[in-house]
C-alpha cells in the first residue's frame, strides 16, 4: 500500500505509510509523520531530534464492512533551538477522540440519509459516539451560518411534547433553511432573534406568521408593523374553529331528537371547502339539510366560504373593499361568535392585506414542522435539547424519503 492511497482514500496528509497489520478482521495501517513535516511544537523550528516514541490507534473510514484503523506512531521531539521536549501533535483527529476527522465526515454524510442508530450499527460504533460526531459537525457548521441575506421569513410554533411544550421555529422562506429555534412560544422566544437581526442591520421585507399576540409583540419591538403578513391558512383555520364552536352551540340548543340527528357527522362537511364535496351527493344533501334547518350555521358557512375567496383578489385595494364588505356582513348577522371573529380580523386587517404586497405564507414552516415531528419520532424524543435544536437547524438537508 502506498502513501498516495492513504492521502486520496483516507484523507491522511503529511504522514507516510510503512506497514499493514491484520488482526481479528481489522485492518491496521501503521503510519508516522513525514520527517520533512516535523516541526518543534513550541517554536516551529525544523531543528528537532527524536527522543522516544508513543503510538495511538484511531478508527478511520471502513473498507466495505471491514473496520480500518490507523496506528499512528508519534515521536517526542527535542528542539535544538528552544530546548523544548514535546510530543508530535496528532492532526488526524481531535484530542482524546478515537476517530479520525475523515470518519467523522463520512458519518455525517450517512446521517443526512438515515438515523443515528442505523449509522452506529453500520459502522460498529456506539450510539453515543455517532451522536458526538454529529454534534461536533453541527456545531462547526452552525458557527458559519450568516443571516445578512434574509429578506422574507416565516414564524410558527410546533408542539414537541404533551403539556403545551412548544418550540418557536423561524424559516428563511427563500431557501427553506431554519434560522432560529427557541423553546416556548412567548414573546421572549422570538425577541432574541429579532434583536439579533436588528443588531446585524438585516433589512427584512416581510414576515409571515399567524395572529399570535406574543409573536406580534416581538416583531413590533424591533421592526415596523408593515412587515407582518398574517398567514391566510391560519386565518381560515381560526374561522373553522369559530364555525365548529358555533355548531356545538347550536347542537346543544336543539330540543327534538330528530333535530339533533341533523348535527351529527357534519363537522368535517362544514369545515371542508365547498368545492371538495360538490361531487358527493350524499354529503351535500346532509350539509344542505343542516344549513336549511339552522340559519346561524348557514350564515357562518356562507361567510366562511366568502372569506376563502378574499385571497383571490388581484390587488390590495380590491382586497380591502372585499374585506370591509365581509366584516359588515359578519357584524350585521347577529351571530355573536361570528361578530367576535370579525372583530379579530378587523383589528389585524393591515397584516391580512399586507399579503397582497408580499404574497408569502407560513407553508414552508409547516413543511419543516412535519419533518421535525418525523425526526422526533425516529429518536423517540430528544433528551439533549442542544442536539435536537442543531438537528432542526439543518433539517432541510436531510432526505427522509430514503429512511426505511
Amino acid at each position: 500500500m502506498s502513501t498516495s492511497i492513504l492521502y486520496h482514500g483516507f484523507g491522511v496528509r503529511g504522514y507516510r505509510y510503512f506497514k499493514t497489520e491484520y488482526r481479528k478482521g481489522e485492518l491496521i495501517f501503521h503510519i508516522e509523520r513525514n520527517p520533512k513535516k516535523r516541526r518543534c511544537v513550541q517554536c516551529g523550528s525544523k531543528q528537532v531530534k527524536k527522543k522516544g516514541r508513543y503510538s495511538r490507534k484511531i478508527r478511520t473510514v471502513p473498507i466495505g464492512t471491514k473496520k480500518v484503523f490507523l496506528r499512528v506512531h508519534l515521536h517526542r521531539l527535542l528542539c535544538k533551538e528552544c530546548g523544548s521536549l514535546k510530543l508530535e501533535p496528532l492532526v488526524l483527529s481531535f484530542p482524546k477522540k478515537q476517530w479520525t476527522k475523515s470518519l467523522g465526515r463520512y458519518a455525517v454524510e450517512l446521517l443526512k440519509r438515515t438515523t443515528v442508530e442505523d449509522v452506529a450499527r453500520h459502522l460498529g460504533m456506539s450510539w453515543d459516539t455517532v451522536k458526538e460526531i454529529h454534534l461536533w459537525a453541527l456545531r462547526k457548521k452552525f458557527k458559519k451560518r450568516k443571516l445578512n441575506r434574509l429578506t422574507h421569513i416565516g414564524v410558527d410554533e410546533i408542539a414537541v411534547r404533551k403539556g403545551h411544550s412548544y418550540l418557536t421555529v423561524v424559516v428563511d422562506l427563500g431557501t427553506g433553511e431554519v434560522v432560529w429555534v427557541a423553546e416556548g412560544r412567548q414573546s421572549s422566544s422570538l425577541e432574541g432573534f429579532m434583536r439579533k437581526l436588528k443588531r446585524k442591520g438585516v433589512e427584512l421585507e416581510a414576515i409571515a406568521m399567524d395572529m399570535w399576540p406574543a409573536y406580534i409583540k416581538a416583531v413590533k419591538k424591533y421592526y415596523p408593523e408593515e412587515l407582518i403578513v398574517f398567514d391566510r391558512y391560519h386565518i381560515i383555520q381560526e374561522c373553522n374553529r369559530m364555525l365548529d364552536e358555533l355548531r356545538r352551540e347550536e347542537a346543544s340548543k336543539a330540543s327534538l331528537r330528530e333535530k339533533r340527528e341533523v348535527y351529527r357527522g357534519v363537522r368535517y362537511l362544514l369545515l371542508k371547502g365547498g368545492e371538495k364535496i360538490e361531487g358527493n351527493v350524499e354529503a351535500k344533501q346532509k350539509l344542505d339539510r343542516l344549513l336549511a334547518l339552522n340559519e346561524s350555521l348557514n350564515t357562518g358557512y356562507i361567510l366562511k366560504e366568502e372569506l376563502r375567496n378574499l385571497w383571490n383578489c388581484s390587488s390590495r385595494e380590491e382586497a380591502k373593499e372585499y374585506l370591509e364588505n365581509w366584516l359588515i356582513k359578519a357584524w350585521s348577522s347577529e351571530v355573536k361568535l361570528l361578530a367576535k371573529f370579525a372583530n379579530t380580523l378587523s383589528a389585524h386587517h393591515k397584516g391580512i392585506l399586507n399579503y397582497f404586497d408580499h404574497r408569502i405564507t407560513t407553508g414552508p414552516v409547516e413543511g419543516i414542522n412535519n419533518k421535525i415531528k418525523v425526526l422526533k419520532r425516529q429518536a423517540y424524543g430528544y433528551r439533549d435539547q442542544e442536539y435536537f435544536k442543531l438537528r432542526i437547524f439543518f433539517i432541510h438537508e436531510s432526505r427522509y424519503a430514503l429512511i426505511g
